[in-house]
């Protein structure tokens, strides 16, 4: 689920970093220029600020009006709201949950650098792949031609 909440802030600030930084760079380098991004502490660090603050507002809904509904051993009061029913059995729940998406937007950093990295070897590869095919056809050629 801490992964979910990253993924739309990434995908949301993904545009903005690649176009506004860098509005003349390459799509390849518009990715990397991404990678760079999501792989700063302060990028991290925000992102997790940001899902931090969503999670809290979630966190403050009273659910204790549903309490009648639960089983019983769930412990859920009249008066709890989803912060106190998340945390009463995993008391390092928003800890976690900040840290683990620093830890994913790091990881998006990564893979995106990464991406991008392997889209510029792949296309280097596919330019020795011409060279060799449009080697081969002119040899094709010239054998028609000399027959």
């Amino acid at each position: 689920m801490r992964k979910i909440l990253v993924l739309p802030l990434v995908l949301l600030a993904t545009p903005a970093f690649a176009h506004d930084r860098h509005p003349a760079a390459t799509p390849d380098q518009r990715v990397a220029a991404v990678g760079d991004a999501l792989s700063s502490p302060a990028v991290q660090e925000s992102a997790a600020t940001f899902v931090s603050a969503l999670a809290d507002a979630l966190l403050a809904t009273h659910v204790g009006a549903a309490a009648h509904y639960t089983d019983p051993r769930d412990g859920v009061r009249r008066d709890d709201t989803l912060r106190d029913v998340v945390t009463r059995d995993d008391p390092g729940f928003e800890r976690r949950l900040h840290d683990n998406t620093r830890g994913a937007v790091a990881a998006a950093g990564q893979a995106t650098r990464d991406a991008a990295t392997m889209t510029a070897e792949l296309n280097a590869t596919a330019a020795r792949l011409r060279r060799v095919l449009d080697a081969a056809s002119q040899a094709m050629d010239e054998t028609r031609h000399a027959d």
